[in-house]
């Protein structure tokens, strides 16, 4: 691995969302203020899935769309990942945020992970791109990172030979916004441009969004944390807090749009959720420690609901979570509709 002098900058994302964006910059420029005005929450709670977006971020101009991508062996997805580079200069790749040779002590888990291969070396190497950038709970943390992985050292970091599991699986499908079809092979995977667009569909029954979203994740993280975090809850609200607060910093940084009284009502909910995340770790820890603090979560959670419903009016004024309907489809949120 050669690291480059200069790292990547970095929007603040998710683990998907971040270098989503740092794709669709490229792509379609425009797409990074959509990607802001996009974030919302959507909680199917008979799945326990989230849905961090109101609009498909894999649909691409022109009638064009991201899709997944698998192989079974490494020479089938290296050959995949360099048609995308020679069409498009750049292909994103799912990578196992466990494996990351540029990770610093230790990650939650072996998650799905998106990065962008933006190159190729004349050795046989690969440029790539991770502008993501994280603290864990456990010690570890991850800084943005640019530089060359050999052919093997990318293969390395691809590989799920196990596939993934259901939960990951679903945030896979959902991780655009709206379903997108997995691969028939899930050991190597990325993604490749394709005509067609992207339904805007959510799968199942009733799926909750605003204030009733938000005391549905309560509830999750509850029952979650009495079953030692195993459905990872909390990395689906550390997921929805960066997704606000990069909403939130967008909306401030457009000069002489705010007044400052509204700008008061946007730092207050961009506070809120910066700080869930801490609160939700030091009730995790308790709970651990056989002192469960149920109170703490549910009234955090309530001041959030609270603080977004007097913040909606601005937002929506301004062309922020103006939601698409939420039409269901009879499927599987693992499943394309």
């Amino acid at each position: 691995m050669r690291t480059d002098a200069t790292r990547p900058p970095s929007r603040g994302l998710s683990c998907y969302t971040e270098n989503l964006a740092g794709y669709l910059a490229a792509r379609a420029p425009a797409r990074v203020d959509l990607t802001a005005r996009s974030v919302r929450l959507a909680i199917d709670p008979a799945t326990g899935c989230f849905s961090h977006h109101d609009r498909a971020l894999n649909n691409l101009p022109g009638g064009r769309r991201l899709a997944y991508r698998g192989a079974s062996d490494a020479e089938a997805a290296l050959t995949g990942i360099a048609s995308e580079l020679a069409e498009h200069g750049r292909a994103l790749v799912v990578a196992d945020s466990g494996a990351l040779p540029w990770l610093s002590g230790a990650a939650h888990a072996h998650a799905p992970h998106l990065i962008l291969v933006d190159g190729c070396t004349h050795d046989g190497g690969w440029h790539v791109v991770d502008g993501f950038t994280a603290l864990f709970s456990g010690g570890g943390h991850q800084e943005p990172f640019a530089g060359e992985l050999s052919g093997a050292e990318l293969t390395a970091l691809l590989a799920f030979p196990g596939g993934l599991s259901e939960v990951h699986r679903a945030r896979n499908a959902l991780a655009f916004g709206f379903p997108v079809p997995a691969p028939a092979h899930e050991t190597y995977q990325w993604l490749a441009e394709e005509p067609g667009t992207t339904a805007e569909h959510l799968p199942g029954g009733h799926w909750l969004t605003g204030p009733a979203a938000l005391e549905e994740i309560a509830r999750l993280v509850l029952a979650d944390l009495r079953c030692d975090g195993e459905r990872g809850v909390l990395e689906d609200v550390w997921a929805a807090a960066q997704h606000h607060m990069f909403r939130d910093a967008h909306l401030l940084a457009a000069d002489g749009v705010l007044s400052p009284e509204d700008r008061r009502t946007v730092d207050a909910t961009t506070a809120k959720w910066r700080e869930l995340p801490r609160l939700l770790r030091f009730a995790a820890n308790s709970s651990r420690r056989g002192r469960p603090r149920p109170s703490l979560v549910t009234g955090a959670f309530t001041v959030l609901a609270e603080l977004e419903a007097a913040a909606s009016p601005l937002h929506a004024a301004h062309g922020y979570d103006v939601p698409t309907t939420l039409t269901n489809v009879s499927s599987h949120a693992g499943q394309g509709s």
